[in-house]
């Protein structure tokens, strides 16, 4: 099985090969750019979702069984702002999108990303380390979350309906 991840990003492309072995350890996983259709930085559910579907789509239609994409944005819940994440994969015939996991952020971080900031500089102001693997996740939870195992568990979720198909291809009637 060959599995494209539609970014070559090191952290995403981790995330993937950790949840896919979990499941078929022969898989062959690759990464590449592809564009994600929406502002590097999403802001907001709707253009957050719509990065990872167009990633796993581009990632499908370059060769692949499975096409991965990761998208990570932030957005306001509650009036308080978090760093969040969906999964989307495709197998050029069906495809899933799911939501990951959420990081809150300090409102100013939030504040300044949704008004095209990068975020390094404010981790880093903050007296904060900052590595790309770990992530602001990694950061934040002093080590315990990296960047990778949040989206390696949204991987997973994702590819749910390929590891247990049955119940998602044949119609199913509650007793």
């Amino acid at each position: 099985m060959k599995i494209i991840v539609g970014s070559k990003n090191a952290s995403k492309v981790s995330a993937v090969q950790m949840a896919v072995t979990a499941y078929w350890p022969e898989a062959v996983i690759e990464g590449i750019e592809v564009d994600s259709g929406v502002p590097a930085q999403p802001i907001g559910i709707e253009q957050t979702m719509q990065g990872a579907i167009n990633r796993a789509k581009a990632a499908q239609a370059a060769g692949a069984d499975l096409g991965i994409g990761l998208e990570g944005g932030v957005a306001l819940f509650d009036g308080k702002w978090v760093m969040f994440s969906f999964v989307a994969v495709t197998d050029g015939i069906q495809h899933y999108t799911v939501p990951v996991t959420g990081t809150p952020l300090p409102q100013v971080w939030g504040e300044a990303l949704s008004n095209g900031a990068e975020l390094r500089p404010y981790v880093i102001a903050a007296g904060l380390p900052y590595d790309y693997k770990t992530g602001v996740n990694g950061t934040l939870t002093n080590q315990t979350i990296s960047r990778d195992e949040v989206f390696s568990i949204g991987v997973k979720s994702a590819l749910i309906p390929w590891i247990n198909p049955a119940p998602y291809q044949a119609a199913t009637k509650a007793a």
